[in-house]
């Protein structure tokens, strides 16, 4: 399992909204597509307000492909998965052409 607290860009939590919907609406079959591909039997997301007045996504992925999920979503030419990883850089400060992003280390 891996859990991580990735920034949500100023001004963009409702592009972030929509874009959930999106994922548990019209494209729930091809993020279904995608969780099976990379071998994720959870993928989940929350919200959270920071104090500062921030917001970050809490992301929660689990399955046999979480290790590798990050780098080979970077590597894939799957149509759905190029506009999935635009809108993680869009919506968060990640660029996949940078190589995937570091993964989280478990302290506890």
């Amino acid at each position: 399992m891996l859990a991580m607290a990735v920034p949500i860009h100023p001004g963009k939590l409702e592009t972030w909204r929509s874009w959930c919907a999106e994922l548990t609406g019209s494209r729930r079959a091809e993020f279904d597509d995608l969780n099976r591909r990379y071998g994720l039997t959870t993928h989940a997301a929350w919200h959270q307000s920071t104090p500062d007045g921030g917001d970050v996504a809490v992301v929660v992925i689990d399955g046999p492909g979480t290790e590798g999920f990050l780098g080979d979503l970077a590597r894939s030419d799957h149509p759905f998965d190029a506009w999935f990883r635009a809108n993680i850089e869009d919506v968060h400060p990640m660029d996949f052409s940078a190589g995937p992003p570091p993964m989280p280390v478990r302290t506890l």
